[in-house]
């Protein structure tokens, strides 16, 4: 039974240990239950008062292996995805483990990316993914990167994954369904005035290891003001919905429709048309900015 209040002395007791004690073995492994069943509840109460969150089609979500594709908001400050890990697990359970493909950077953070690591992120990469698949497990991918997360505030309700295929050749290859999955608000947590592809390419960040960057964003965020770069930021409070969408069969595919171009943009065209209706949608009921 949850204790009445999620902050809990326990809840300390596992935080503390997840980030004093070394990560060993595979990281697919390293999934700790118990601490995830301690966060959840205080991650939600953090997230439905400060974002107001509500997570929509739960139930949608098939048993089994999936691949769950969302759009990516936020910048790096993407808290409001935490809040939905958090209402996963409260309803879902903890035996239906969700791992997060996270970039390079997130995952190399000293301490915190063992939390990170034992509440299900995943470094970002096929075989990270082919591995929870292995066990039965689902797998989180936003394919929009940097380049989404980062794009104009005046396009915060576009999907924009910058034509990348590599999720479908993953699912294809995996045989296992794509669940989309839209998330709206987290992009008015800070605003983006310009997302600096140009500077990034000119600079060629996107080929630096550690930033892996295609964009090099200007933002007016709190506390910073006026910022540049792919920086972190202390989200304002806006309204944040996420929306699970029915699964999209693959079964008329095969894997080596991996390697076909046609095929590619055939779902390619579904799931970004599927997810760009809804976002849509989700917006049309949002009556201003932040507020929602």
């Amino acid at each position: 039974m949850l204790n009445s209040s999620p902050f809990s002395r326990e809840l300390l007791n596992h935080l503390r240990e997840a980030l004093s004690t070394p990560l060993q073995g595979d990281p697919i492994d390293a999934v700790d239950p118990a601490l995830i069943a301690a966060v959840a509840p205080a991650c939600d109460w953090l997230s439905r008062k400060y974002y107001r969150l509500s997570v929509e089609g739960l139930d949608s979500v098939p048993s089994g292996k999936a691949l769950i594709v969302g759009n990516h908001n936020s910048g790096v400050s993407f808290y409001e995805a935490m809040g939905v890990g958090a209402r996963w697990y409260l309803e879902r359970g903890t035996d239906d483990i969700l791992h997060t493909l996270a970039h390079d950077a997130v995952i190399n953070l000293p301490r915190l990316n063992r939390f990170l690591i034992r509440t299900g992120a995943l470094r970002a990469s096929h075989d990270s993914a082919q591995k929870a698949f292995d066990r039965g497990r689902k797998v989180l991918v936003f394919p929009g990167g940097n380049l989404e997360a980062f794009r104009p505030y005046k396009e915060r309700d576009r999907v924009d994954f910058g034509n990348r295929t590599g999720f479908i050749k993953l699912a294809l290859r995996s045989g296992v369904p794509i669940v989309p999955a839209v998330f709206a608000g987290g992009h008015e947590t800070f605003i983006i005035l310009n997302d600096g592809q140009s500077i990034a390419r000119h600079l060629k960040l996107d080929k630096i290891p550690i930033l892996r960057s295609s964009t090099w964003p200007l933002m007016l965020a709190f506390p910073w003001g006026l910022a540049w770069g792919p920086v972190p930021h202390i989200p304002f409070p806006a309204k944040c919905t996420t929306r699970f969408l029915q699964p999209i069969s693959l079964d008329a595919y095969s894997p080596d429709d991996a390697n076909n171009p046609e095929a590619l943009r055939e779902i390619y065209a579904q799931v970004v048309n599927t997810m760009q209706t809804n976002l849509s949608e989700l917006y049309e009921t949002r009556r201003f900015p932040i507020l929602g």
